[in-house]
């Protein structure tokens, strides 16, 4: 695997040849079809935050984000504060999705890569993000383990070393560049885990039993 610099990483613009777009800045109680008469909107955002922090279903809240401008700005914070990552393509989905509005990546307090190995494909598109979660206090990264019984049978070549380049994302976050802020600052935990034989396993394991590769965790 490629070695990759976090220290002092550029959030990525998506460029628009020849016009720059600007967003309108939206008065309390307007829709894009103009003053609201009544209903939701009509409440000061104060209001709405606190109606919003009691909506606990992960749909609920996407729906009412997708309902006009001024809730998807109220709700997005919500949306985004933990995420969990199962597949490739998830997170290839989530890497799309970060790179169309920048402060995304702000609202990422808790994320969770689980993944199997047969779908490790994509996963490696969360690492120019990773180092540009300002506000992520939680960690916890999952890797498919290179003594599991399926790599040691068979004459399988192993090729599922971690696709989170987690040496360098940490080293940037502990030992930053001179003159480049520090990478996750606001990290309070961190968790790497390995899967050997259907169980996970921390690296308090016991060493007699686990390998780990260079990329390993």
């Amino acid at each position: 695997m490629p070695s990759i610099s976090f220290a002092g990483a550029k959030k990525r613009k998506t460029r628009h040849s020849g016009f720059t777009f600007t967003k309108a800045r939206q008065e309390p109680g307007a829709t894009m079809l103009g003053p609201a008469e009544n209903g939701l909107l009509r409440l000061v955002d104060e209001l709405l935050l606190n109606i919003i922090d009691h909506i606990d279903n992960q749909d609920a809240l996407c729906s009412l984000s997708a309902t006009c401008t001024r809730f998807q700005g109220l709700v997005e914070p919500y949306i985004w504060r933990k995420l969990e990552v199962l597949t490739g393509d998830h997170a290839r989905n989530i890497a799309t999705a970060l790179d169309k509005r920048d402060d995304r990546t702000d609202y990422i307090q808790d994320l969770a890569i689980r993944y199997n190995d047969t779908y490790r494909d994509g996963v490696e598109e969360l690492n120019h993000f990773l180092s540009l979660m300002s506000k992520l206090r939680h960690l916890h990264i999952e890797s498919p383990c290179p003594n599991n019984v399926e790599w040691q049978h068979g004459g399988i070549y192993f090729d599922g070393y971690s696709r989170i380049d987690y040496t360098n994302l940490l080293a940037a976050s502990v030992y930053p560049r001179s003159g480049m802020p520090m990478t996750l600052p606001m990290l309070q935990s961190c968790k790497l885990k390995l899967r050997y034989e259907g169980a996970w396993l921390t690296r308090r394991s016991d060493p007699t039993r686990t390998r780990f590769g260079r990329q390993q965790i």
